[in-house]
């Protein structure tokens, strides 16, 4: 699941988790700085936009490439016509270039790359393979900087900052995390950890949020839907990312809340809100409905 998890500047990092001590105009400014960062990096290279195709081999051998005779075909012009073979064999799988194919794995020159329990990363000049396991299942995903060019993409917009929306919400743990599978928007569903809730009032209503652990467990995601979604917001819902709680509280700064991958291309796949999570109120923070540039007239 593909993130724009923003990188707040310092002055949001020193907040107290019990009271806005910062600067008012010193918050706005840091959150709007990061958006315009988060607007470039969601149209560069690795952004939502070069996302170009997922593959599903079968078990066994699969050939790989752009070539229309591969068992796997490649939709990026400057691909190798045969990249290699993938050989897949129960939890493991292992994807052999070809003679003559340069491919680099966290700045390495490699033959082969291999993936089990972890994903891995192969790129090969602009195009980037993504190999893992989903449900059992292998996955190729494919992205292209190329494709970026002369393509026209639209900024992402957001409402405007308000302190207010930024909360210090009561932390209530679970006595055990518990488990739970939420959907996803392929159909499918995925089981996630979770810990706890939040509890917090806005405009005199009493609201929780579950939230999820992060798979190296140093911070949480609510994922939520208001009542501006469909609407003013993505259909979906959004996501908003926490650090972990502190003394019984956890800030909840929906003025961060960002849009799910799958809000600017179908190929992502992203988890559904839970039904605890559809909140009865109107949150206007955070970012807006992502208008694609062939909608705008």
């Amino acid at each position: 699941m593909l993130r724009f998890r923003p990188v707040y500047a310092a002055v949001l990092l020193s907040c107290s988790l019990h009271a806005a001590v910062f600067p008012a105009d010193s918050y706005v400014s840091a959150i709007e700085q990061d958006r315009a960062k988060s607007n470039m990096m969601m149209r560069g290279p690795e952004g939502p936009f070069a996302f170009v195709a997922r593959l599903h081999p079968k078990p066994g051998i699969s050939s790989l490439g752009r070539d229309p005779a591969n068992d796997l075909v490649l939709p990026v012009e400057k691909a190798p016509a045969h990249v290699g073979k993938i050989d897949w064999q129960g939890e493991r799988a292992v994807l052999r270039l070809e003679p003559g194919v340069t491919a680099v794995v966290d700045g390495k020159q490699v033959t082969s790359i291999e993936v089990s329990s972890s994903p891995a990363h192969l790129k090969i000049g602009e195009m980037t393979l993504n190999l893992s396991f989903r449900d059992s299942k292998l996955v190729v995903s494919v992205n292209d900087a190329d494709a970026l060019k002369g393509k026209k993409m639209n900024p992402a917009a957001w409402f405007p900052v308000n302190p207010a929306y930024r909360i210090t919400a009561d932390w209530v743990p679970f006595a055990e995390p518990k488990t739970i599978r939420i959907p996803d928007t392929d159909g499918g569903s995925r089981m996630w950890k979770v810990p706890g809730y939040a509890s917090f009032v806005i405009d005199g209503k009493k609201l929780t949020l579950q939230s999820v652990l992060s798979p190296d467990g140093k911070d949480m995601t609510f994922f939520f839907r208001d009542r501006t979604a469909g609407h003013e917001t993505y259909g979906a819902g959004r996501f908003l990312d926490a650090d972990l709680p502190k003394n019984g509280k956890v800030i909840l700064d929906f003025n961060q809340a960002y849009n799910p991958s799958c809000a600017f291309n179908h190929l992502y796949i992203c988890p559904i809100p839970p039904e605890e999570n559809h909140l009865s109120i109107r949150i206007p923070a955070g970012a807006l409905k992502y208008v694609f540039a062939e909608q705008v007239q």
